[in-house]
């Protein structure tokens, strides 16, 4: 079992650096997925984990080992791409032994491991077959099969199962999952875009953004305790609800003073934190909305689009701020557009932030 460790790591391409000083301990064992939108420096950190890239400063260590200086063959690593990268002239069998073989690896153990991987990975009735013959997710499979062949320290996989449409997606992300039951002690660092792969096959999630982690927490963690306004954001589909805020004071407890179409007062109870400027930004998730009832508190507007989805529908509803509403109702009540709807939530559920974007 091997850990990872990066301590201040940082990585410029001339004049622009693009991770500023990365610190993360990830432990021997762990499935560490890493998230962000598009140019935040999730790859580029995978990369230098690989060695593909060179470290600007700071340090990582593999093992407890010093590796800023290892080439990529001697790190005990094996990637997994977005494209596949299979020799086409190759069988299935040999595309996942040539690695071994250039090793010098005895034959029997060659073929041993093959096999392995292959049952593993449901790939024994295709090993005489070439890559042509197979469909993208069994492709991928077969570059997973490659690697794992190679028995490393560490799996590096980036966004292995973009290329593939959704129901194969599914599939091959159920092999990823299973792959890791059948191997605890192997240590894993996974990117991707998608919140599903993230939320269904992480130990912890991290959150890039700009070249900075904004958070690192298990899946459930971030969703139910979003550092700042960034991850509360990106972690969740539909995103959350931020709804900017006044704070109401007077009284025996301040309040949150919400102005849309309609001005709505949100009361705190006594064990309510509290922004300490005069404004703020309150999160909800969409599945915690719900129509409301007479004498309820509500935020009130019209609807501008009902996406229906089979067992659920987001509901889009215009209450007078920069950005729509969106909630969740079980499944097909579907309003029509311009129709009129108060909506309201618990307490329990909502989130409050500083103008800053922390967390209270």
């Amino acid at each position: 079992m091997t850990n990872l460790s990066l301590q201040a790591v940082k990585k410029a391409f001339g004049p622009v650096e693009v991770l500023h000083g990365i610190d993360l301990e990830i432990a021997a064992g762990e499935f560490v997925v890493f998230v962000g939108p598009s140019g935040c420096g999730k790859s580029t950190m995978l990369r230098l984990i690989a060695g593909l890239e060179e470290i600007t400063s700071g340090t990582l260590e593999i093992g407890g080992e010093i590796a800023n200086s290892l080439p990529p063959a001697e790190r005990g690593i094996a990637m997994v791409f977005q494209s596949y990268a299979l020799y086409p002239h190759m069988t299935v069998y040999d595309n996942m032994a040539f690695g071994l073989k250039i090793s010098g690896m005895a034959k029997p153990e060659i073929d041993q491991r093959v096999r392995r991987a292959a049952d593993m990975l449901q790939l024994t009735p295709y090993l005489d077959r070439h890559p042509k013959k197979l469909s993208g997710g069994q492709r991928q499979r077969v570059a997973i099969g490659r690697a794992v062949t190679r028995d490393p320290k560490v799996f590096l996989f980036d966004e292995p199962l973009s290329n593939l449409d959704a129901a194969l997606r599914v599939a091959t992300r159920i092999e990823i999952a299973n792959l890791k039951e059948a191997m605890p002690d192997a240590t894993m660092v996974y990117v991707t875009h998608d919140q599903v792969e993230a939320m269904t096959l992480a130990d912890r999630i991290v959150v890039f953004n700009d070249g900075h982690i904004e958070q690192v927490g298990t899946p459930l963690e971030l969703y139910t305790q979003p550092a700042n306004l960034f991850v509360a954001r990106f972690i969740g589909s539909p995103a959350m609800n931020i709804i900017p805020f006044d704070v109401l004071k007077g009284g025996d407890r301040p309040a949150l003073l919400i102005k849309g179409v309609s001005e709505t007062v949100v009361s705190l109870g006594p064990d309510d934190k509290i922004c300490a400027g005069g404004t703020g930004y309150l999160g909800i998730r969409p599945e915690h909305l719900r129509v409301a009832r007479d004498g309820d508190m509500a935020l009130e507007g019209a609807v501008l689009v009902s996406e229906r989805l089979g067992e659920l529908t987001n509901i889009h509803l215009d209450i007078g701020q920069d950005d729509p509403l969106i909630i969740k109702v079980p499944g097909m009540i579907a309003p029509r557009r311009g129709e009129k709807m108060k909506v309201t939530f618990d307490r329990e559920n909502i989130h409050l932030f500083e103008a800053e974007g922390l967390a209270v």
